[in-house]
């Protein structure tokens, strides 16, 4: 594992979360779906552009939560694969839940 890169990673999932006021319970569910996915990415992105445009009857607030979520995901360039990602993303819910405080 790359611990290094895994927090570097992190710290920065962790300012975008914030800076995007996404909500912290649905990005950790984005990282549990990735998980049990087995890290495919392809699921991820399918489930972050239907999550984002056009969603279960939900209020906008948490349409937007996808969005931002949906533009953490896709501006995230990293070495990472799978699991190292899984842990990357992770750390970085905690990371903000800790911030928010």
């Amino acid at each position: 594992m790359d611990w290094e890169r895994i927090m570097s990673d992190a710290e920065m999932i962790k300012n975008k979360l914030l800076l995007l006021n996404v909500n912290l319970s649905e990005a950790e569910k984005l990282g549990n779906y990735f998980s049990y996915k087995k890290y495919d990415e392809r699921a991820i992105n399918r489930y972050l552009r239907i999550m984002a445009e056009s969603p279960p009857p939900r209020s906008k607030k948490t349409q937007r939560h996808y969005k931002g979520l949906q533009q953490i995901w896709r501006e995230w360039r990293t070495n990472l694969k799978g699991e190292e990602k899984a842990i990357a993303w992770g750390w970085g819910v905690k990371l903000a839940h800790a911030g928010k405080r």
